[in-house]
Formats: structure tokens, C-alpha cells, sequence
């Protein structure tokens, strides 16, 4: 299913659920919902998640139902998740068709702050799109950068042929829990 533009450039809508700490009537339930319109309407603490090199875990669907997870590097401007992968792979061939995706993010040094997004996939752009396929190298050349320390990705297939393809993630439910 092709992917109109207008499609990436509609207002976020996305439901910040506030998690309750341990310790508290209701803990580990939902202890308030907020409207948010962009990521930057999450808190302080849970966009340092974002915006800090942390390793999340990317769940999506498989095409027989059964659920595939993996460890994606993570992007961000104010509306969209960023995630990058190399076309024909699993994690791709399953956001192409089922556009779900879930993605857990957690502290490395604090197993207590963490932070769940759900989201839809709004656009993908190829590497070897002529118009925009530079976009794609970018991202994965700006998360080396972030992720590895290396402006230019060094871990490409050496035998060639690997296509990188940049997936627009629009997040539509977002949980956080702990520290701001």
C-alpha cells in the first residue's frame, strides 16, 4: 500500500499515558492520560531516551501473527520515530506490509525509567530513490555518528547490494514510566 505524503506532514495525535511508581496507590498502573501533539510534549526525562544513543527494542508482526523483535538504533524529529533497516530484511518486509510497530526503550543504567511507543509506520523512503533516497543514507550515516561514534556507517554487507531503507514511524500511544 503506497503512502501518501500528506500522510507525513498531519498533525500528531498521541495519548501520553503516566505510569505510577512503585510505592503509590495504584502503582505500575496508569495514573494519568495526557494529549500530546509532538514528541517534544514528553517528558523531559523520557526524551533524553530519544535523544540519548539507547538501543530500543522494535516489535512488529510477522506475516504468519507471530511477533518478531529486534534491536534498532532510534532517530527523532518533533513528530516522527525514526528507524532505519536494509530492504528485504525480516524487520522490513514486516513494516511494509503490516505497519504497526512497538518500541520499548529502557535506561541502561536504570531499569525503572523507561518508556513505550506505538506507532504506524507513515512513509518509507529507499536508498536508491532518485529523488529522496538520500535521505535515507543520512539517517543511517546520522545514527552511526550518534550510535558508533563513525560519520559514515561501517557496517554495510562488504559484498554490496544492501539497500537501506529510512521508516517514518508516527507514534499514536506512548507509555513512560519513571523519573521526568
Amino acid at each position: 500500500m503506497p503512502l501518501n505524503h500528506s500522510d507525513t506532514e498531519s498533525v500528531a495525535a498521541m495519548e501520553i499515558s503516566i505510569v505510577t511508581p512503585p510505592g503509590q496507590s495504584g502503582s505500575f498502573t496508569i495514573g494519568s492520560r495526557e494529549q500530546g501533539r509532538s514528541l517534544e510534549d514528553l517528558p523531559d526525562g523520557h526524551l533524553k531516551l530519544l535523544d540519548e544513543p539507547v538501543t530500543a527494542s522494535m516489535s512488529c508482526v510477522n506475516g504468519n501473527g507471530t511477533i518478531h523483535t529486534s534491536p534498532v538504533w532510534v532517530g527523532r524529529d518533533k513528530t516522527d520515530i525514526l528507524l532505519n533497516s536494509v530492504r528485504g530484511r525480516q524487520k522490513d518486509r514486516n513494516l511494509r506490509r503490516r505497519r504497526h510497530v512497538s518500541l520499548l526503550f529502557m535506561d541502561p543504567l536504570d531499569p525503572f525509567h523507561w518508556m513505550s511507543i506505538q506507532g504506524v509506520v507513515v512513509k518509507i523512503i529507499d536508498e536508491d530513490d532518485p529523488i529522496h533516497g538520500d535521505i535515507a543514507t543520512a539517517s543511517i550515516d546520522g545514527l552511526s555518528q550518534s550510535y558508533l561514534g563513525e560519520s559514515t556507517y561501517p557496517l554495510r554487507d562488504p559484498d554490496g547490494g544492501e539497500v537501506r531503507s529510512l521508516y517514518r514511524v508516527r507514534p499514536n500511544r506512548v507509555q513512560v514510566f519513571g523519573h521526568a
